[in-house]
């Protein structure tokens, strides 16, 4: 019998709710503890873990209303055949049927043929009309293969985006949404995922992209021969998803990332904020850098994750599951490993922003913690007179996630700001 993952009670208010972003695709393999999905209040990002090993499927779409206790995705057994579970566990209709058959998934009535979430999603981003499409799934169900079958291709478009140097970057949309695009660069050791408990701290009426850095997250491990070629396929990568202006953010090593490409000229970025970003000073703590690398267990981990935050409470047990699980993929660290060799050598960043800041002529917003143990807040005397410098009494390295209501609004004033 599969396993029920159930939508969970979050709020002794709320009697249903949506949720806001799945982790993994329909039929993905996933283990007991994995994060599956997010589910946001006003309050906090919630992340719902898998109550058992398996392949997905059955899966609710996002921003769908369900009740607390739906189910909103099944888990079936290692080794079962989920296209032939869920043949079986949808009955044939009879002749007098009609084609069109309500059925119910998640407590809610829909009209066959139902496209998959990830169909859906395909179609969505294509621009592909679902109306009439015959599915090849059970029962006709649109799946993935109907939807890339209209494309004409055999793959859908990759996360993968090509940049300058043929090596892609995983660039994801965390968000959909009308206007200027903000897109986020993530620090040293991070991931797309380091923004998602920002975007929990308020309401984003803009689309967000976020890209994974070389040797991070999903993108290759290949890493560029300096600053400027990374910035250069970070540059491209942009350009190929975002057309047009945009706002930059980004964490330390990604704030330096971003100044560096808004000084280039080449992007239409409108304004910028930085959250402790790296390239202000020489000084940096590079036995935190050499711990990260070391850790593999979440025992070891923690204390280094620690160093990043004033507040404990910000490192949550999800948070260091997911960070201890990156940390089992030995290829991945071994490119890390070469980032921080070629970016800081001999514990040192190999590149500096103090120039480009001077020179831009677009709003600019530096957040940096007085309690940061990883860059000293010393490194933001004399910014340019350009810069407007948040400084963050009792917050660390982290200031995105340790005030994420702040960031959201510094961020909605820049896009208001923004020409």
């Amino acid at each position: 019998m599969p396993s029920h993952v159930l939508y969970p009670k979050v709020s002794l208010e709320r009697a249903t709710g949506k949720i806001a972003r799945w982790m993994v695709a329909e039929g993905d393999k996933v283990r007991q503890g994995q994060i599956l999905f997010e589910i946001e209040d006003d309050k906090a990002a919630v992340e719902v873990e898998a109550p058992a090993d398996g392949v997905i499927g059955q899966m609710t779409e996002a921003d769908h209303e369900v009740d607390v206790g739906d189910p909103v995705a099944l888990i079936f057994a290692p080794g079962e055949a989920l296209e032939a579970k869920q043949a079986r566990q949808v009955a044939a209709p009879s002749a007098a049927e009609p084609k069109a058959v309500v059925i119910h998934a998640a407590g809610r009535a829909r009209r066959d043929p139902n496209p998959t979430p990830l169909a859906r999603r395909l179609a969505s981003e294509h621009g592909i009309d679902l109306t009439g499409l015959p599915g090849t799934g059970p029962r006709g169900r649109v799946q993935r293969a109907d939807v890339l079958a209209q494309l004409g291709q055999s793959a859908p478009r990759p996360r993968l985006v090509a940049s300058a140097s043929g090596t892609p970057l995983n660039a994801v949309w965390l968000r959909q949404g009308q206007g200027k695009p903000i897109v986020l660069l993530h620090g040293f050791s991070a991931d797309i995922n380091n923004w998602r408990g920002m975007l929990a701290g308020g309401p984003v009426n803009a689309p967000v992209l976020a890209l994974d850095l070389p040797g991070h997250g999903r993108s290759p491990r290949d890493i560029p021969t300096d600053f400027e070629a990374l910035v250069a396929q970070v540059e491209a990568s942009i350009a190929a998803e975002a057309a047009g202006p945009i706002v930059l953010a980004g964490h330390s090593f990604g704030s330096a990332v971003a100044t560096r490409l808004a000084a280039r000229g080449a992007l239409d970025v409108r304004a910028l904020a930085l959250f402790a970003p790296a390239g202000l000073g020489p000084e940096m703590n590079m036995a935190f850098v050499e711990g990260m690398l070391r850790a593999r267990e979440a025992a070891s981990l923690k204390p280094w994750l620690l160093e990043l935050v004033a507040d404990p409470a910000v490192i949550s047990e999800p948070f260091l599951r997911a960070a201890t699980e990156s940390r089992r993929d030995a290829g991945l660290i071994e490119a890390q490993r070469a980032f921080a060799a070629r970016y800081f050598p001999d514990g040192t960043p190999a590149f500096s922003i103090r120039k480009d800041l001077a020179a831009l002529e677009i709003p600019v917003r530096v957040v940096f913690g007085k309690a940061d143990r990883i860059l000293p807040f010393a490194v933001t005397r004399d910014l340019p007179g350009n810069v407007a410098l948040h400084a963050i009494e009792q917050c660390g390295h982290m200031p995105h996630l340790e005030r994420p209501k702040l960031a959201m609004r510094i961020l909605a004033e820049l896009m208001r700001s923004a020409l």
